[in-house]
Parts: C-alpha cells; structure tokens; sequence
C-alpha cells in the first residue's frame, strides 16, 4: 500500500509535536511505502502572506483550501497512491478517489479553548475548516476518549468512524527498568516545557510540604527553560533547563534519571494526552496526575499513577504520594503494572498493528462503498 503522508510539519523531524510525527511516520514506513506531501507547500504559502499582506492582516485559512485541495489532489493522483494519512486539517484534497485518514490527538475548538486563543474571526475560519476536513476524512483515530467525545458533541461527526488508538513512548524501548527500586528517599521527577500549563507551580509547593513532613525525597527538573527555580540551597533538587531528545547525551540522562525515579509528579492544568506518561511507564516509573483533558487516556489510575481531581490542592499531592510510596508491597505492584500499561498500550509497536488494521480497512471498506 502507498500511503501519502500529508502534514504541514516534516514528519523527520524528531522535535516536531514531540517527536509523535516522527515516530508515527516511521512506524509506517516499515510496511507501508509513505510519500510526505504538504510542507513545502506551507513553507511556500507563509511565504507568499509574509511577502504580500502587512503583518497581522487576518486572511481566513478557509480562502487557500479549495486551491489547496486542487494541487495536493492532482499531486496525490499523480502518485497513484492507496489512501491519504491526513495530519493537517488546513489540506483537504477533495478530489481524489481514495480514502481520507485524519489523525490527531486535538480538534481546533479544544485548542482554542486550552491552548491559545485566536480572534473571533480565526475561531470562525478554523472551526469551518476542520468540520469540513472531519467531514471529508473517511476514518479518524484520536489518541483518547476524551477528544473523541468533544469531537462528536461538537462537531456532530458519527462515533462509529472514530478509533482511539493511545500514543507510544518517543524514546528508545528500555530493557533495563528495574520492578524493584531502593525506597529509603522517594526521588520525584517533573518533565515539562510549559511550567504553568504543567502546574510547575503546584510542584514546588507539593515539594516544600514533604520537605516540611519530614518526608525523605529529591526532585528533579526537567524543562523549565530560563525560569529560575529557588529553592534555597536544598542540595537534593537537581534542574536541567532543557533534555533535547535529538541530543544522544541529553537522552541518555534523560532515560537515566526516568530509570531512577520513584514518581513522576506532573499536576497539569491541562494536556490533550501526555507522551511523557507513556514514557514513565515504560521505566516502570508510576505517574502522579491530574485527571483533565486526555491524560486519563495515558494513565489509568491504580494502574500506571493516579489521577487526582483537577482542583487537588498541593497537601492533595503531598499525601498522595506519601501515602503510595510508604505502602512498599504495593508499589512494587505499581511499578509492574506501570511496566505493563506501557508493554500492552502505551508503545508504538501497539499503535502500528492497531493503525494498520485500521489504514487496510478503510482501503477495503471505501472500495466497497464505491
């Protein structure tokens, strides 16, 4: 099967979303022949605006789609491909005779109302542009319930052509996580780049109350760029600005300190699903959370972390873990069931065979439909 790949980002980029492109796009290419169409085309489009209009001129998405659709549509067609992997919903070729597969973790509305918010008239393209993509998709696979649900009520798409297939870890797969762990100082880890969107802030105070019980425990920080972290001069808290996954040093100390640690601790105000969790779990590495947006896609609670509300204050995660890490039976049974979370769900391994069933039968089913 030939597959275009169609994206705005490049898909060989390793930073790009993550590193999720990435790994999704050569998880494909391992049995699928995959062409990666579409970012030439947006570098070229940025271009153009930049050249042609003054800065801040709102020019709605929706006017370059039709003329989108025609090229990537006569390009598709030219390489006789077998079905659209669509990862962008600024390119909708509707002239192609072939299924459509949108593959996203996120819908626009969500995006606006979490993540950044654009003006009336950008929500208003936007929202115009991924119901008609949505619409055009044959098939659809969301990482988490969660956004599958908010696509539907919103969107009013069909449930039945929506998979929900959970994201791996963008990391190499760990031979070396250990079930059973020292315990006599519970080592915490937080990974984030976005300190207030990861509740950085909640962190600390949780970090200061266990310093305060009496609490045996180090913490690690990772990804809190040029924001300085003032914790006096408390010898057990480590902070590393930045870990580049592209950096082959910079992932190993990144894996080296998931290996060590006893929690990952990441009270977040919102995340549409969360690789790192996958990441955790694949050292055996039990996350303590917040149940909101698609994180209790990645995290089942008792299973691989615990979920707690998304308003659990400070003390909430303070007791939390206190209480998990002093009950040492079991959580060596969490740090196993972590590990298995991450062997049968949380790998792209999983996603592969899941995807590709999902990719062949929509071939199958949109030839039948014809």
């Amino acid at each position: 099967m030939k597959i275009a790949f169609l994206t705005r980002y490049d898909p060989k980029d390793i930073n790009a979303w993550s590193g999720t492109l990435y790994h999704v796009y050569h998880k494909l290419k391992q049995r699928y022949l995959v062409e990666i169409i579409g970012t030439e085309i947006f570098n070229q489009l940025s271009f153009f605006q930049s050249g042609n209009f003054p800065a801040n001129t709102f020019i709605p998405a929706d006017r370059y789609v039709k003329p989108l659709g025609r090229l990537l549509s006569e390009r598709i067609n030219h390489l006789e491909c077998d079905l659209v992997f669509l990862v962008d919903f600024l390119y909708i070729p509707s002239e192609i005779n072939i299924p459509i597969v949108l593959f996203s973790d996120m819908t626009f509305e969500q995006v606006n109302t979490h993540y950044k918010k654009f003006d009336k008239r950008h929500v208003q393209s936007g929202i115009r542009l991924e119901k008609s993509a949505l619409t055009h998709a044959f098939h659809i696979i969301y990482s988490s319930e969660w956004i599958k649900q908010k696509a539907v009520d919103f969107y009013h798409i069909n449930p039945d052509k929506i998979d929900v297939v959970e994201f791996g870890a963008n990391i190499p797969t760990p031979t070396d996580y250990t079930i059973d762990v020292v315990t006599d100082i519970c080592r915490l880890v937080f990974i984030g780049k976005d300190w207030e969107r990861k509740g950085g802030d909640k962190l600390l105070q949780t970090y200061i109350l266990l310093k305060k019980d009496g609490f045996p425990c180090s913490l690690t920080i990772i990804g809190s760029g040029n924001r300085k972290i003032d914790l006096g001069d408390d010898d057990n808290v480590t902070v590393y600005p930045v870990l580049n996954k592209a950096n082959p040093a910079d992932l190993a100390k990144l894996c080296q300190i998931l290996s060590e640690s006893h929690f990952l601790v990441l009270p977040t105000r919102f995340d549409a699903f969360g690789i790192v969790f996958c990441e955790a779990s694949a050292y055996a590495l039990p996350s303590i959370t917040a149940d909101v947006g698609g994180v209790g896609q990645a995290v089942k609670d008792g299973k691989n972390g615990y979920l707690l509300p998304a308003d659990a204050t400070a003390r909430d995660y303070a007791e939390k873990i206190k209480a998990v890490f002093n009950d040492k039976s079991n959580y060596r049974k969490l740090r196993a069931s972590s590990r298995n979370e991450f062997e049968t769900r949380l790998n792209w391994d999983v996603w592969g065979e899941r995807v590709n069933k999902i990719l062949e039968d929509a071939v199958i089913n949109y030839k039948l439909r014809k």
